[in-house]
């Protein structure tokens, strides 16, 4: 591998954050095991590094890191990196250089004097006119390597694809599918040094014991609501937009019943926040809650990345979207709702479907029955009122039975390693890259 190993990161904003808080995530966790040095940043565990398969040696120094980032909207970066400049058409940043995509002369003269090496393109995003021009028109004279970083999944094809290579318009210029998943036949998740150490300041320590044996630690906050306790019980929501009456309803009911009348809810800004909040409204306002006490609302502001990371793994009950917080709240071992994308003809049950076969194994089958039901409701676009509240509330009332079956999945996540230390391995094992 060359001694400065230069990637390009390419990232179109589709889901507000999604897309982007992936790419600002890796590019952290890329910067910081070129500093580090380290094959995993979990800086504050004793979980030891994952060699590649086959070898047992310790992997080699990483090579210094020349990271440009070319994304389409930036003041959605500067949501998640403050100190981003939207109005930049170049500007460096921790290191990075970013560009945005639409500023093509900006952006083709600066990559004419120093060519792309590799280029990750995430997400299907494909690639700015610009950049098409530098690849396939001028035809830069060394050979150029994408690599297809795609949306996270569970379902089968994912490890079909991970590491298949695929043909395009030029010789100079080949391309290969690289996976994040659940599974070891994937790339597997971020695990960001930022995230790992505040999972770990929440006083539930990761290390190698147990995670070989498929357990977290017991935390020592975030744990579940008792008669006894006084304190709130957190759970943040952030959601697509729906009609959220039937889940302020179930969450009415898990306050009195369950969380001794503690239940304080975070409401994440975003899509879904309004329609939370006019839910919430609806339902303090109607005779049916006359004189009942709902729950609490704190309404947050909207937080960069970082900060967003450490109150997830600060809360011990999460109702989540978007595919960087899925794999937060997957990590963090606490029981979550993930709401899917909505998608046409309701795709997104399937890939609801293909998460809930990987998590299956982890829970006792009494257990799973409420986390299935709950989820296949709350993804489906037409379930009734009485259906969603129903399902949701037997979720929250089975609360402390599907702790364990959640940290386990989690461990078992931690098992397949960082997906960032898998990136540079697969680009050290080809060599030519």
């Amino acid at each position: 591998m060359d001694s400065v190993l230069d990637i390009t990161l390419l990232c179109k904003v589709v889901d507000n954050f999604g897309d982007i808080g992936v790419v600002y995530r890796l590019a952290r966790a890329l910067t910081d095991i070129s500093k580090g040095g380290e094959s995993l940043p979990l800086v504050g565990t004793s979980l030891p590094p994952t060699p590649s398969a086959g070898d047992d040696s310790s992997p080699a120094t990483p090579p210094k890191l020349n990271l440009r980032i070319i994304a389409d909207n930036l003041e959605s970066f500067r949501l998640l990196c403050p100190q981003i400049d939207p109005a930049k058409e170049e500007q460096t940043v921790n290191g990075w250089q970013i560009y945005n995509w639409n500023a093509g002369t900006t952006c083709l003269n600066a990559f004419r004097k120093k060519q792309p090496r590799i280029i990750i393109e995430c997400f299907q995003c494909g690639r700015p006119d610009w950049l098409e021009t530098l690849l396939f028109t001028e035809k830069v004279p060394d050979v150029v390597h994408i690599i297809m970083l795609d949306y996270l999944t569970a379902e089968d094809y994912a490890e079909t694809f991970h590491k298949l290579k695929s043909l395009t318009r030029s010789a100079r210029v080949q391309k290969v599918n690289f996976m994040p998943g659940f599974t070891q036949k994937t790339s597997g998740l971020i695990l960001d040094k930022p995230f790992m150490e505040s999972l770990n300041a929440r006083g539930c320590r990761i290390d190698s014991k147990s995670i070989a044996a498929g357990v977290h630690a017991e935390c020592t906050n975030g744990g579940s609501p008792s008669a006894e306790s006084k304190e709130s019980f957190n759970a943040v929501f952030f959601s697509y937009p729906r009609d959220w009456t039937p889940a302020v309803r179930a969450l009415q009911k898990f306050n009195k019943e369950k969380a001794n009348g503690a239940l304080n809810v975070l409401l994440a800004r975003g899509a879904g926040y309004e329609s939370f909040l006019n839910a919430y409204t609806k339902c303090a306002d109607s005779k049916v809650s006359a004189g009942k006490q709902l729950f609490t609302l704190t309404e947050l502001n909207f937080l960069p990345q970082t900060e967003w990371d450490s109150l997830l793994t600060r809360t011990p009950l999460l109702f989540i979207r978007g595919e960087d917080s899925l794999s937060r709240a997957c990590l963090c071992g606490v029981p979550f709702v993930w709401h899917a994308y909505p998608q046409t003809e309701e795709y997104q049950l399937v890939k609801v479907q293909a998460l809930l076969e990987r998590m299956r194994p982890h829970f006792a089958p009494q257990d799973f029955e409420h986390v299935e039901r709950c989820w296949q409701i709350y993804n489906t676009t037409n379930a009734s009122a009485r259906d969603l509240e129903d399902s949701l509330y037997g979720f929250l009332r089975a609360y402390s039975d599907l702790k364990l079956g959640f940290a386990d999945f989690s461990a078992s996540l931690l098992k397949n390693g960082d997906l960032a230390t898998h990136l540079l391995e697969f680009i050290e094992e080809s060599k030519t890259f």
